[in-house]
């Protein structure tokens, strides 16, 4: 039986922050540029220099793509995941957000992807054959293809309760997984650990073809309701075996002879605890989230689709409580943890069966590949790198590529932010000048430049900025916005400007603010200078209407900053 209810409708929406936007301000007085003369930077060949490496190049839809494996391994694997990610379409509507990359690394050989595990990865967190670093500019998937089986910790009881096993990587679903949470990754606020893990199992078990893509299946188990419910008693059953994990296995074949985690306890699990670092290898709360959220999407006749909804909606701004999961969904924990018991037994659902256009259809000859350029390799496995929290190993990528003699300009934005970074304005700044020039998409490089611009006119305590200095600061700001995806960097040095200019801003100069607040409503940094901003220029109702939206999406800390601000009267009709 299929129905055509729409995941993204039902978890996207109820984590959307309502992001409505305002029509543009005016751009700022255009001023002379200043000139910008890139100096005379000699290459010289150093002995320290590693010999250059050897990548292949493909782009599969938003995804630019690195591979080190062998052309036939990278083309099957991205011919599929291209079918895949086209075919998820059909069961996720809304677009990906457009970011300034979106890249994988597919590591084949040379150990390499151990160089991109994020800092403070520890040694049980090797069970996990990919990774997903993400900021709000940039995405990146790597993938560990040699990596085709893991032993299982034995003494990690989370995972599999005892004894140790061979876990057996399927790369094309752990793409699929990866993919999942990059969809997942476009939400203002994250969703609950495991509404995120919940997805990518249902995903990692979609059924895909030339023909068609079945999603949500799962196979009732033949004879379990004549005994498997009295295995929750204890939560072991002496007769399965432990021994052998070949791949993963939908949740009622690992559940039935499990005890399940309680949902008060469930619920409170948070992306930092220990169940949650390795979820595959038929982890035992990574399969209850499979179990809980394909019970809301696809069982008890779609009647708790709508609950599920709500209930992660509300999470985003409430506590976590039993009470509020009986508001949402009529039932407390108790009867809820019954409920789920039963549909280990009896998986009575409703799937999604979808036909492929042959537009659909991709194989292994239409990926082209070829070789990877320098610039490429530094851009990519260093934005990689620093994702994970390696700031001198990315350096140290894009350097090596502009030693070699590359000039891109996403390497001169890429190097010319690193610098930055580091602390070395006077070499950033021309590589940035370059890259701007250059019209190079990627917001932060703008933004760096503005800030390095702004901290050279207001280098002395007291400095204020003249028109002609505003309007250097602006451009490249009004330019950042412009680029996807938007900075709240942009809004917030904006406003960083406008509190630092010898002349007072108009409201039309402001109005700006108002879109950064609307894009980015829990920036409280960003609310406090607008309302400030306006304060200044008399606009003290604009200020308080500001100050009364922030409020509604602020924790405590930043209600506390919000309403110490001097001068903040009640906006009309509040009552204060």
């Amino acid at each position: 039986m299929t129905t055509r209810f729409r995941l993204c409708g039902l978890i996207l929406a109820a984590l959307a922050a309502g992001a409505a936007r305002l029509s543009a301000a005016a751009e700022p007085a255009k001023s002379a540029d200043p000139v910008m003369v890139l100096p005379d930077m000699k290459v010289t060949t150093t002995t320290d220099l590693p010999p250059p490496e050897s990548w292949r190049y493909a782009r599969v839809g938003h995804f630019e793509v690195l591979s080190n494996a062998t052309d036939k391994a990278t083309r099957d694997l991205l011919a599929d995941f291209a079918k895949f990610t086209q075919a998820m379409t059909l069961v996720w509507p809304a677009s990906p957000t457009p970011l300034a990359s979106s890249t994988i690394i597919l590591c084949g050989r040379g150990g390499k992807f151990d160089a991109f595990a994020p800092v403070g990865a520890t040694k049980e967190d090797a069970i996990v054959p990919s990774l997903f670093l993400r900021n709000r500019e940039q995405a990146a998937i790597v993938a560990d293809l040699q990596a085709d089986r893991i032993l299982i910790d034995p003494t990690n009881v989370a995972v599999i309760g005892a004894g140790s096993a061979d876990y057996e990587v399927d790369h094309y679903k752990q793409l699929y997984r990866d993919y999942v949470r990059y969809l997942l990754s476009q939400a203002q606020v994250r969703p609950p650990v495991w509404v995120e893990e919940g997805l990518c199992q249902i995903i990692m078990d979609i059924e895909l073809n030339d023909t068609s893509l079945i999603y949500g299946k799962i196979n009732t188990l033949k004879g379990a309701a004549s005994g498997g419910e009295s295995a929750d008693s204890d939560g072991t059953d002496p007769t399965a075996n432990t021994d052998a994990v070949v791949g993963e296995q939908p949740f009622n074949v690992v559940l039935l002879h499990r005890k399940l985690i309680p949902l008060d306890r469930f619920f409170a699990i948070t992306a930092d605890s220990p169940e949650t670092h390795n979820p595959l290898g038929n982890n035992l709360w990574a399969k209850q989230a499979y179990l809980f959220v394909h019970f809301c999407l696809f069982g008890e006749d779609l009647r708790y689709q709508q609950a599920l909804s709500t209930f992660v909606g509300r999470l985003a701004h409430e506590p976590l409580s039993e009470t509020l999961f009986k508001e949402c969904f009529k039932v407390g924990y108790d009867q809820m943890a019954y409920e789920l018991r039963g549909y280990i037994l009896r998986t009575k659902h409703k799937y999604q069966k979808y036909a492929l256009k042959d537009d659909d259809k991709f194989t292994a000859k239409s990926i082209e590949l070829r070789e990877a350029t320098q610039a490429e390799i530094g851009v990519i496995t260093g934005d990689a790198l620093r994702l994970g929290g390696h700031r001198e190993e990315a350096y140290a990528a894009y350097r090596d590529a502009f030693l070699r003699g590359e000039r891109a300009p996403l390497l001169l934005a890429a190097l010319g932010t690193a610098e930055n970074q580091a602390g070395h304005p006077d070499r950033a700044e021309p590589l940035l000048e370059a890259a701007v020039k250059a019209g190079v998409n990627r917001p932060s490089a703008y933004v760096e430049l503005a800030r390095l611009r702004l901290a050279g006119f207001t280098a002395r305590p007291g400095d204020k900025l003249n028109p002609i200095q505003v309007g250097a600061v602006l451009k490249p700001l009004f330019t950042a916005r412009q680029n996807p995806p938007p900075l709240p960097e942009t809004y917030e040095l904006i406003a960083s400007t406008w509190a630092g200019s010898a002349v007072a801003p108009t409201a039309d100069n402001l109005a700006v603010l108002d879109e950064g607040i609307k894009r980015f409503p829990r920036d409280n940094d960003l609310a406090c200078g607008t309302i400030r901003l306006y304060q200044s220029i008399g606009s003290t109702a604009k200020a308080s209407a500001i100050a009364q939206f922030a409020l509604r999406f602020s924790d405590d800390a930043g209600k506390a900053r919000l309403k110490a601000i001097p001068n903040l009267q009640p906006a009309p009709g509040t009552g204060g």
